[in-house]
């Protein structure tokens, strides 16, 4: 307070007390009494501008970067490539159907005939080659109703099938095969596919393909247009085709060859689909 001097010692500076400095209402530490708040740092205005200035240039920054890319003209095309192959694997489906009294008697039967197939079918297979059983089922089989007749169905038998898949490396012996498989007891045969084990190697060559074709579309007609080709900005590939099976035959069909079955795969062709797009200078 004014012209009042602590401790009545003269010549001493006076002691003032501010209000944001001291309250009374806590007690704090090593100042019974009295609580010691600290005064928040002002932010300078300069660097608050620049804070404020960042924000917009980077918000500002989006919206033409997008714009600049929309507007960007392009040339878009599809290329498509194909590739013969040479099948290197047989898929062979034969099965083994037996029908008898009782479900015993079917499966009984079955199990004998399925045991010659497998055994006609393994010797002719090689050492990478296999042959395993893919379906099995028992089903029984039932009596026409009457007119009028009420109550279940009559049982009159039962149909057991053994359906086998052998799966060959070695082409030529597609036909020895099947004439060993039915010399041995098989009666139905499903299907007969041949496919290339590794396609992986011929889908990028159709790829390579399919791109030079692409690459050949945009630049003819960038001529046509009178303009330049830039650099790819996109490109993406559809699934591969999967080739269609060079033969196949019913579920029901019976084999009725007398002569050894000759057999001929022929090629298989694998596609493959490239979308690019380019940009114009």
């Amino acid at each position: 307070m004014p012209g009042v001097k602590p401790n009545g010692s003269a010549g001493q500076a006076r002691i003032r007390v501010y209000p944001t400095a001291l309250a009374t209402k806590r007690s704090a530490k090593g100042c019974k009494g009295a609580t010691v708040r600290r005064k928040r740092p002002k932010r300078s205005p300069c660097r608050l501008a620049a804070l404020v200035g960042s924000l917009l240039v980077a918000t500002a920054a989006g919206p033409v970067a997008s714009e600049y890319d929309s507007k960007a003209r392009t040339i878009s095309v599809v290329g498509t490539g194909e590739v013969s192959v040479t099948p290197d694997l047989a898929l062979l489906s034969v099965a083994v159907e037996t029908t008898a009294r009782t479900a015993e008697e079917a499966t009984r039967t079955n199990a004998q005939k399925s045991t010659q197939v497998l055994e006609a079918i393994r010797q002719r297979l090689g050492e990478d080659d296999s042959v395993k059983t893919t379906r099995y089922t028992l089903q029984p089989q039932y009596a026409a109703r009457k007119p009028g007749s009420s109550g279940p169905p009559e049982i009159t038998g039962y149909v057991a099938v053994n359906e086998l898949l052998a799966e060959c490396h070695d082409i030529s012996r597609v036909g020895s095969l099947l004439d060993a498989a039915f010399d041995a007891g098989a009666n139905r045969m499903s299907r007969l596919n041949f496919v290339v084990e590794d396609r992986n190697p011929h889908v990028r060559a159709a790829l390579a393909v399919a791109g030079a074709e692409a690459r050949a579309q945009a630049e003819s007609i960038a001529a046509a247009l009178g303009v330049g080709l830039g650099q790819v900005l996109t490109a993406s590939t559809s699934a591969p085709q999967r080739p269609v099976p060079q033969f196949n035959r019913g579920p029901t069909m019976m084999r009725v060859e007398a002569a050894s079955t000759p057999v001929e795969p022929g090629e298989i062709k694998v596609t493959a689909t490239l979308y690019v797009t380019y940009r114009i200078p």
